[in-house]
């Protein structure tokens, strides 16, 4: 007997043609569903059952992303997916959204998502994604001019936070709309809502009195505030949020996660936060999808966590065992002033952002700069770059030194060739051309451009003409920090025993490098996840060995063994105690240093700075 079954298709559904019942058409994973489809689908939010998730034109023979996902999400729970790899947990996350192919697909009725079968919805509007990671190739792959936050003089660089949500102007790329003549009275309608969305949440979260500034000059943690409101503002039913948390400052996680928490017990949207292993788990999360590798560990939060604990504890005995030499205590002798500040000021009109900042930092000394969203930490930091235009305006009883010189005595070109500097203006502003490979971007940091030069990728000089001796050290420079900071470093971490180098290979000079960190060096750099190019933008601050290295949230993105590679590194010889290091970051256990080891401490609140 032959029966035939047909189902009206829908995104994310498969046809299904089954000619004799249980001889073929359906797998067994199909099958096993279809047995507790009804009881199943009742409350699940999301619904993936045996699939393997592959990059889209990748046949079903490749290497899948994912194998046999097995992941439920039903009404109630609260989720946390949790990467162990740079870029895997927010692959996960981006695949629910479509971008990325399942195999099977989540049979009909339900789908990908049941709870939007019925009535019928499409998820391409009902499922959101916000994501931090830097920009794509997409935007376009060359540099554009991150400083302009603190002039503000083009006419896009003037619009505001409160523009930016509203019709005239598309709040990621800032690029003009076009304006709607006349409104019928359901996108009226659909307008209230929006307002009234908005303004009860920037009330929530702060952000009032920021309406009225050019977003542009917004914090980091300002900004990711303003990007979670303008995704609420569109209704969606699933929000995805791919790190909420990195580069909000201690006062305004609380906030922001018991509004989260609050909408998502009222379904306004649900929601589904990634995280990064190192973040700390929010009380309010049930349920969690850990991503390990290929694969995806899903359930309830204790059980996960006690099934991951045991492995986690094995890992950290054998890291243990390996000696960790440590750098010398900053502060016992007195280094140079790199950096002198003396009553220094910024004033936009009648708004002061730092007032009266008196600070001097030496060499070998270690820093951490704390202070809230918005404290003006980005500014300081900018001044000392050479970045902000009023660098150059501290004269009188205002006194800005760099490197035993005024700051006006010294061309911006050569100043950027004497700071070593990470931050996530930089990191988003990077160019992402094709074919510019790893070696050639730790290269621009002997120069601090953002072209790669010379022959051999490390720069031509300010001189424009290297000596060969030069030349062979800056060679070995980028093989050095290939070496303390690549892939190699990484599965050190990652395994808990130092890797045996026995594929090497060297140059003139003798350095070694693994072949796995040299494979490395030749990738594209756009090509890379978020953490990876993170991690090549540390290299490429520390590859010329600066007076001056600046780290601002500088594990934005990395994944846990690459945070670990990276702080061991600066630890044991990544800088020297000829350099100074300042660490801006609102989380105090990723400064690599503490106070013991000689770490000092500056605070900023409400424009003014003090040492504590």
């Amino acid at each position: 007997m032959f029966t035939t079954e047909l189902r009206v298709l829908r995104r994310g559904d498969i046809f299904l043609r089954q000619k004799r019942p249980g001889s073929f058409g359906l797998t067994r994973s199909q099958r096993s569903y279809s047995d507790h489809r009804l009881k199943d689908e009742a409350g699940a939010v999301i619904r993936i059952v045996g699939s393997n998730i592959y990059r889209f034109g990748d046949s079903n023979v490749a290497a899948p992303v994912f194998r046999n996902v097995n992941w439920t999400v039903r009404e109630g729970e609260c989720w946390a997916v949790i990467g162990s790899g740079s870029h895997q947990k927010t692959t996960l996350l981006q695949s629910l959204r479509g971008h990325l192919r399942l195999a099977p697909p989540p049979p009909p009725p339900g789908g990908l998502f049941p709870f939007l079968s019925d009535p019928p919805r499409d998820a391409h509007n009902a499922v959101a994604l916000v994501s931090f990671a830097h920009r794509p190739q997409s935007t376009g792959g060359a540099f554009y001019d991150y400083t302009a936050r603190y002039g503000a003089v083009r006419d896009e660089d003037r619009i505001t936070l409160r523009e930016s949500m509203f019709g005239e102007y598309d709040f990621l790329n800032i690029r003009p709309k076009a304006l709607v003549e006349s409104k019928t009275p359901e996108e009226l309608a659909t307008e209230s809502v929006k307002k009234a969305i908005f303004d009860d949440l920037t009330t929530k979260l702060g952000l009032v009195p920021l309406l009225d500034l050019p977003l542009v000059a917004l914090s980091n943690g300002q900004t990711r505030r303003a990007r979670i409101v303008k995704a609420l503002m569109f209704q969606p039913e699933l929000l995805l949020l791919d790190e909420p948390l990195t580069g909000l400052d201690a006062s305004n996680r609380p906030t922001l996660l018991h509004v989260l928490e609050s909408l998502h017990k009222t379904r306004s949207p649900r929601i589904i936060m990634g995280l990064r292993k190192q973040d700390p788990i929010p009380e309010w999360i049930t349920h969690i999808a850990l991503v390990q590798q290929d694969r995806l560990l899903t359930g309830k939060k204790e059980t996960v966590l006690a099934q991951h604990a045991s492995d986690a504890a094995q890992t950290e005995a054998k890291r243990s065992s390996i000696s960790q030499s440590s750098i010398p205590k900053a502060g016992k002798e007195l280094g140079r002033p790199v950096a002198i500040l003396k009553n220094v000021n910024v004033t936009y009109d009648t708004r002061k952002v730092l007032k009266s900042i008196n600070w001097t930092i030496r060499e070998g000394e270690q820093w951490h700069l704390q202070g809230a969203n918005g404290s003006g930490k980005t500014t300081l930091m900018s001044l000392i770059t050479g970045d902000h235009p009023q660098s150059y305006t501290q004269r009188g009883e205002s006194y800005l030194e760099l490197f035993s010189r005024p700051r006006s005595k010294i061309s911006t070109p050569h100043l950027r060739s004497l700071i070593g500097i990470v931050s996530p203006e930089l990191a988003n502003a990077y160019p992402r051309r094709p074919r510019t490979t790893v070696w050639e971007v730790i290269g621009t940091g002997f120069d601090g451009g953002f072209v790669p030069g010379g022959k051999n990728g490390i720069g031509i000089g300010l001189e424009g003409d290297l000596p060969d001796d030069v030349v062979r050290w800056r060679v070995n420079r980028v093989r050095e920090v290939l070496s303390g900071c690549g892939p190699s470093s990484w599965t050190l971490c990652s395994s808990g025993y130092p890797t045996l180098r026995q594929d090497t290979t060297s140059m003139a000079g003798g350095q070694l490098l693994s072949k796995l960190d040299e494979e490395f060096s030749n990738r594209n750099f756009v090509d890379l996840s978020a953490g990876e190019q993170s991690v090549v933008l540390l290299m490429r601050a520390l590859v010329g060995r600066p007076q001056l290295v600046l780290l601002d949230e500088v594990w934005s993105g990395m994944d846990d063994s690459m945070v670990r590679a990276a702080r061991r590194y600066l630890r044991e010889g990544g800088v020297g105690p000829d350099q100074a290091v300042v660490v801006i970051s609102h989380w105090e256990e990723e400064v690599p240093w503490d106070v013991q080891e000689g770490l000092r401490k500056f605070k900023l609140e409400e424009g003014r700075g003090v040492e504590i």
